[in-house]
């Protein structure tokens, strides 16, 4: 950890460092758990942003997992299959469907993985003032949205490179 004494550029250059790191060990954390869950990593991630964003349209998934809409098919059946997404028309367009969570099973199954990272997380923040905790929540959440430009800068056709 950089002490408070060093350069802007050095506190920057470390925090960059552990951005990193806990990147990747939040993609090794999440491959854990859909390994102990017998899933694969791309499903469980889907599930969670089915958690977060509630019922969506399979092609909204598609854009926002960034796979085909075949590969979203079967993800989809994979899902449903587990108890853990249901497929319901979409009163807005009849061509297509939405996506529903259902939590309560993905919960019940996939809980007991996330209860000690959870008790670990709240203990963390504990440490942590209401001021020092509204700052590091508008640093992750610009972190998360310039994240997702990348994103979608990087998947552009625009930006592919010939």
């Amino acid at each position: 950890m950089s002490s408070p004494s060093g350069t802007r550029a050095e506190t920057a250059a470390a925090l960059d460092l552990a951005l990193r790191e806990t990147t990747g060990q939040s993609i090794l954390f999440s491959q854990a758990v859909a390994e102990r869950a017998g899933m694969n990593s791309t499903d469980l991630e889907a599930l969670d942003i089915l958690a977060r964003l509630g019922p969506i349209t399979a092609g909204r998934l598609a854009e926002l997992t960034g796979l085909t809409t075949g590969a979203v098919t079967g993800l989809i059946d994979r899902l449903e299959r587990r108890g853990y997404a249901r497929r319901e028309a979409n009163p807005a367009d009849r061509r297509s469907v939405v996506v529903r969570p259902v939590m309560e099973n993905a919960e019940r199954d996939l809980g007991p993985s996330y209860a000690a990272m959870a008790r670990a997380m709240d203990e963390l923040m504990a440490r942590y003032s209401d001021a020092e905790l509204a700052v590091i929540l508008d640093f992750v959440q610009r972190s998360a949205a310039l994240t997702a430009e990348q994103i979608a800068r990087l998947r552009s056709a625009a930006d592919v490179p010939s």
